[in-house]
């Protein structure tokens, strides 16, 4: 993947939670360019209307049209991040895949309560401001 040089991450823009971490990931440096588009946006639609999960998932398209859905495309978007790059490789071996995709596979069914505790509709809100989230690289 090391090849990719940009990122479209289609994400439902319907969903509090996905908003926000849409919000957070436009706040992080990233080693490759990302592209963040509301999956039912005309424009998603129209470039990737033939993505079956579209609208459905978490998708992340790399710029040589490979595809990733759901947990994957949450440690895809790990990946091109600089400060988390590491982990999305850690995440994505043998011992630890099985439990990032339990723990994105948990957060995305129940994205509906997680979006009504966040407050993400509040415009005034400014907690991904206030609130830092770091994981150690060692």
């Amino acid at each position: 993947m090391d090849e990719t040089a940009k990122l479209t991450v289609l994400y439902d823009e319907s969903c509090g939670l996905c908003r926000r971490c849409r919000d957070w990931l436009l706040t992080q440096p990233c080693l490759v360019e990302v592209e963040l588009l509301p999956s039912g946006s005309p424009q998603s639609r129209d470039r990737f209307g033939a993505v079956p999960w579209l609208g459905k998932e978490l998708v992340a398209v790399d710029d040589r049209g490979r595809v990733w859905v759901g947990p994957a495309a949450f440690l895809t978007c790990l990946w091109a991040t600089v400060r988390y790059r590491a982990w999305a490789y850690r995440l994505a071996g043998p011992r630890l895949a099985p439990l990032a995709e339990r723990f994105f596979m948990l957060v995305s069914k129940r994205r509906d309560r997680w979006s009504a505790w966040l407050g993400r509709d509040d415009p005034n809100c400014t907690w991904c401001d206030e609130i830092g989230f770091y994981w150690s690289d060692s």
